[in-house]
């Protein structure tokens, strides 16, 4: 898969992560969740008051370049059989847009093309923001696997009781299920309501004392506090920071480190927003998709969930089709597979032609919405001889 790449062992000893390294009961929760001095490190610094969102700076990645992670195989387009004038092309387009930070495209496990514009780099960490609820719709996966959570029927009332003590049988009933396909039924206008949660002093609780404005598991309404219930819930499943369980299962293995993670007032690390990873990050994880969860000869996710995380799980997602975390472009065109986060952090993965794409945008000076799909098909996946 990648060159070099490094024990599980021996990267999480040089990153400072495991079950094993916890600084005791977090006392922000009192849950009794362990936190390891890494990941206690990155936390992100907190705003009085505090901020749903933040202000996306751009970090130095941790690990400098000629470590494992940054050792990808590379090949010239030609050698993967696709035309270098017509990835050209896709360049020149995308450095006519000053929002553009990065596109890298991956053919048959090598990296053909990276191309960094208007400054950006490598070695950038930025907030990949809701392309991170992609990692976390994995990471459920697992846990339904390791027998943490009975499966996606299972409700969340079950994981977090003290959260929805008192609560109505139709909340108490919402399951993982529903949390996965954006479907709990909560009243929320994305881009709008955060500012109800961030003023309070119990973002959870306050979640979950939303009214619901639709019979859960019925009907589509993308919301980042569904993502943060269930990082909340995993968190709880398998007693480790959400944080702690992700570097453990996926971006260890990967050779992947955040550089920064949010956390709200409670402790709890964000579900699904508020993760730095560098570009070429998160081409490692779409190769793992890609690969139906296998890298360097483990099995890191059920192949049988990734399938299921990358097909359709709800039907009124709008002009995408939704999974578990992943929006999904399908139609007469090549299908692809969507890590998406505000601004256009871009995970294409695209089986049909062992492909994977990635394209960052820099929301720190910017608040465009880049959808680079037409992009992604014309030039790119245009370019297979």
């Amino acid at each position: 898969m990648f060159a070099a790449i490094p024990s599980l062992v021996l990267l999480s000893f040089l990153l400072g992560c495991g079950k094993s390294t916890g600084r005791g009961s977090d006392t922000a929760t009192g849950a009794g969740i362990e936190v390891s001095d890494f990941c206690e490190g990155i936390v992100s610094p907190q705003t009085d008051p505090p901020s749903f969102y933040e202000d996306n700076p751009t970090l130095p990645d941790t690990v400098p370049a000629g470590d494992a992670r940054f050792d990808f195989t590379t090949a010239t387009p030609a050698d993967q059989g696709l035309d270098s004038a017509m990835l050209d092309d896709a360049v020149t387009v995308l450095d006519g847009k000053p929002y553009i930070n990065s596109l890298l495209v991956m053919r048959g496990g090598d990296l053909v093309l990276e191309h960094y514009f208007h400054g950006s780099a490598a070695d950038d960490s930025n907030n990949v923001h809701s392309a991170s609820k992609s990692v976390l719709g994995l990471l459920v996966g697992i846990a339904i696997e390791q027998g943490d959570i009975d499966g996606i029927d299972q409700p969340v009332s079950e994981l977090l009781p003290d959260l929805f003590d008192g609560k109505s049988e139709t909340k108490r009933a919402i399951t993982v299920g529903n949390l996965l396909t954006m479907s709990a039924g909560f009243a929320w206008i994305e881009d709008q309501s955060e500012g109800s949660i961030e003023r309070t002093d119990d973002w959870l609780q306050t979640i979950v004392d939303l009214p619901l404005d639709s019979t859960p598991g019925t009907q589509f309404n993308y919301s980042t506090i569904q993502t943060h219930l269930m990082g909340a819930a995993l968190a709880h499943a398998t007693g480790q920071s959400l944080c702690d369980y992700a570097h453990d299962q996926i971006y260890t293995p990967l050779g992947i480190a955040a550089e920064r993670w949010g956390r709200d007032p409670q402790g709890y690390f964000s579900g699904g927003f508020n993760v730095y990873l560098t570009a070429r990050e998160l081409l490692r994880f779409g190769k793992l998709v890609l690969d139906r969860g296998a890298a360097d000869g483990q099995q890191l996710v059920p192949a049988s969930w990734v399938d299921d995380a990358t097909s359709r799980q709800i039907t009124d997602a709008g002009n995408y089709y939704y999974g578990y975390y992943f929006w999904l472009r399908r139609g007469a065109d090549t299908p692809l597979d969507i890590a998406w986060g505000y601004g256009g952090q871009l995970v294409y993965v695209i089986p049909d032609v062992d492909m994977v794409v990635v394209i960052t945008t820099n929301t720190r000076d910017y608040g465009v919405e880049y959808d680079g799909a037409d992009l992604v098909l014309e030039r790119i996946v245009g370019a297979v001889l």
